[in-house]
C-alpha cells in the first residue's frame, strides 16, 4: 500500500475511497476498531436516514479507509440490514468528472441511480449491485481534500467544512466520544476482496473505468489505486468476502460475514 495522502494534487485522479459496512451500533463497532485496529477517526456526520463515521487504518506509512453506517430510522440501510444483517455495503471510488465516469460506467453495462451533482464537497453515484459484483459501487467528486496521513495522526482537531462531506449533513461532533477509547496497536488495512462473476466486465469497469493499475497474483486480478486497492476473484456467487491486514500477526474482526483480516473465500 500506498502512504495514504489523498491532497489536492491526486483529486485529479480516480481513487479508492473506503469500504462501508452497515452495523446496527456504530459507536460499539467503532470502539472494537479503535482498541483493536488503532483506527483513527476522520469524520462522521449524521444524515436524515443514518449515520457514518469514516476510520483510516494505517500507520503514516500506509493504511486505508473504512465507514461505519448506523440507520436512523426506516430507510434504504435499515431494510438492507432487515435483508441481509450487518456487512459490507458499499465500496466507494473518487473520479475528478463524476458525469464522465457515470456516462462511461452506463457505457459497458452497469444500472446508474441516485446521481446527484449539486453539492461540490461531495457529488455522488451509484452501481446498484447485481450479480456480478452484489455490491453498491458509489462514485465521488469532491473539491476538498482529505488531510495528509501525518496530519491526520496528529491531531484530534477535524474541521468538516474543509473535509469530503455530504449534502444536507448535521452533527459532525456525534462520534467524538470514541477518542476516550485508548487506541490499540496501529495496524495497516490492506486489499479489499471481492468476488465476481464476470470478470471481463469486472476488468472493464475498475481498470478502463476506473483507471487502475492491474497485476495477477494467485489467481486474483489486483486493482490498484493510490489510497486502496481490490483483489477480485472470479466465483460462482459474488460478493465483498474480507478485507485483508497487511499485518498478518494481527488479530482480525468479522462484521457480519465479512471477515477484517482474513478474507474468505467464494467458490
Amino acid at each position: 500500500m500506498t502512504s495514504h495522502d489523498h491532497s489536492a494534487a491526486s483529486a485529479a485522479a480516480v481513487d479508492f475511497d473506503h469500504t462501508s459496512f452497515a452495523v446496527r451500533d456504530a459507536m460499539s463497532w467503532a470502539r472494537r476498531l479503535r482498541g483493536e485496529f488503532g483506527a483513527t477517526p476522520v469524520i462522521g456526520e449524521t444524515l436524515q436516514e443514518f449515520r457514518y463515521l469514516l476510520f483510516y487504518v494505517g500507520t503514516p506509512h500506509g493504511g486505508g479507509r473504512i465507514e461505519l453506517l448506523e440507520p436512523n430510522g426506516p430507510g434504504f440501510l435499515s431494510r438492507f440490514l432487515d435483508k441481509h444483517g450487518e456487512g459490507a455495503h458499499h465500496v466507494t471510488f473518487t473520479v475528478p468528472d463524476l458525469r464522465e465516469a457515470v456516462e462511461q460506467a452506463r457505457s459497458i453495462g452497469a444500472t446508474v441511480v441516485g446521481e446527484n451533482y449539486d453539492h461540490p464537497a461531495w457529488r455522488e453515484a451509484f452501481l446498484l449491485p447485481d450479480a456480478r459484483h452484489r455490491v453498491v459501487i458509489q462514485l465521488a467528486q469532491t473539491d476538498r481534500a482529505y488531510p495528509s496521513t501525518e496530519q491526520l495522526l496528529a491531531t484530534r482537531e477535524r474541521d468538516v467544512t474543509t473535509l469530503p462531506s455530504t449534502g444536507g449533513a448535521t452533527d459532525s461532533d456525534w462520534w467524538t466520544s470514541l477518542w476516550s477509547t485508548p487506541a490499540g496497536p496501529a495496524v495497516t488495512l490492506g486489499p479489499t476482496h471481492l468476488s465476481t462473476t464476470d470478470p471481463e466486465f469486472s476488468s472493464r469497469l475498475f481498470a478502463s473505468v476506473l483507471q487502475a493499475g492491474v497485476t495477477e497474483h494467485d489467481g486474483e486480478l489486483a486493482f490498484t489505486w493510490p489510497s486502496g486497492s481490490l483483489r477480485v476473484r472470479t466465483a460462482e456467487r459474488a460478493g465483498i468476502t474480507g478485507v485483508s491486514l497487511e499485518d498478518t500477526s494481527a488479530a482480525g474482526l468479522t462484521i457480519g460475514s465479512v471477515p477484517l483480516g482474513s478474507p474468505g473465500r467464494s467458490r
